[in-house]
């Protein structure tokens, strides 16, 4: 059906007003079904930071927003088919993760419209003070993401049609309705349409492996305290000693860390295994091993 990306300064009002679009969108839904509407028959899901795991310190380094970013996007492209409404209520700020939702949209056949909460910085540091401790964002971050906003535009195609709501005014629901539900559909690109089909199972072959290694890599490192090598076990490497991970030197990886990258390789994973192109994924148990190693190597070695 669509998606409808929220975007707007931190504490300007975004979550308020999603919220707000998503009742307006149900009892619209509603009265469709109720009139017995063709094509009435669809759901409203909100795509928001707290559903998809994505924690306030997730902004404090770009190491920890990459991942947090890959958590919101799967979880947006999720949802993205004919009978779904798709809200993404997050900050949105980089107009190159603006342009990935985009593009997701246009393979999955959806229709695309950008609601951006126009409210001063002044305003958002007023509402953001008024916060709990637990509900802020580190001033240094609050500030950041400030200065860092990437503003949408409606001269360019994945932010159009753009809907800009003064943090006092109304929404314009009529208008963002008709873009979500009569608005022209961006058909996929040649190459994203003729994209070979993943093998059945990919998904779980990804899982398995990525949790192999870390639990394989956890036993060497506890029968091995001082090892600098790891030497990924066959399978799931192609063979014994084809793989070898580097491990950091003076320090020893730890179960947090490992899961971190774990969470963080399957998202990505995951994204390029979802739009089907074969080319951007990897598929079988040796392929996941040694793109999973190669992953953890620039981790540590970063």
């Amino acid at each position: 059906m669509a998606l409808v990306t929220i975007s707007g300064f931190p504490c300007s009002g975004k979550t308020t007003r999603a919220r707000e679009l998503a009742a307006d969108f149900e009892r619209r839904a509603a009265v469709a079904v109720a009139s017995g509407s063709s094509g009435s028959n669809f759901t409203i899901v909100v795509v928001d930071d707290e559903g998809s795991h994505v924690t306030r310190s997730a902004y404090d380094d770009s190491r920890a927003e990459k991942p947090a970013r890959a958590s919101l996007f799967t979880a947006a492209t999720r949802s993205l088919n004919p009978s779904t409404i798709t809200i993404v209520d997050s900050a949105n700020y980089i107009k190159g993760f603006r342009y990935q939702l985009y593009c997701a949209a246009r393979e999955a056949g959806v229709r695309v419209a950008t609601v951006r909460i126009a409210a001063p910085p002044g305003k958002c540091k007023e509402w953001h003070d008024a916060r709990s401790e637990e509900d802020k964002y580190a001033q240094e971050t609050f500030d950041n993401l400030i200065q860092r906003y990437e503003e949408p535009s409606s001269m360019v195609r994945w932010d159009s049609p753009l809907f800009t709501v003064p943090w006092d005014e109304d929404l314009p629901a009529d208008q963002i309705w008709a873009a979500a539900t009569t608005g022209v559909k961006k058909a996929p690109t040649a190459a994203a349409a003729h994209r070979p089909v993943p093998p059945a199972g990919t998904l779980q072959t990804l899982t398995t492996t990525t949790t192999a290694i870390v639990s394989a890599l956890l036993a060497h490192l506890t029968a091995a305290p001082g090892a600098t090598t790891f030497p990924v076990p066959s399978p799931p490497a192609l063979s014994p000693g084809s793989l070898v991970l580097q491990l950091p030197p003076n320090r020893r990886p730890t179960l947090a860390e490992l899961q971190r990258h774990k969470r963080a390789f399957e998202a990505a994973q995951t994204q390029a295994q979802r739009s089907n192109a074969r080319s951007a994924g990897v598929w079988t148990e040796p392929e996941v091993a040694a793109a999973f190693v190669t992953y953890l190597q620039t981790a540590f070695d970063g």
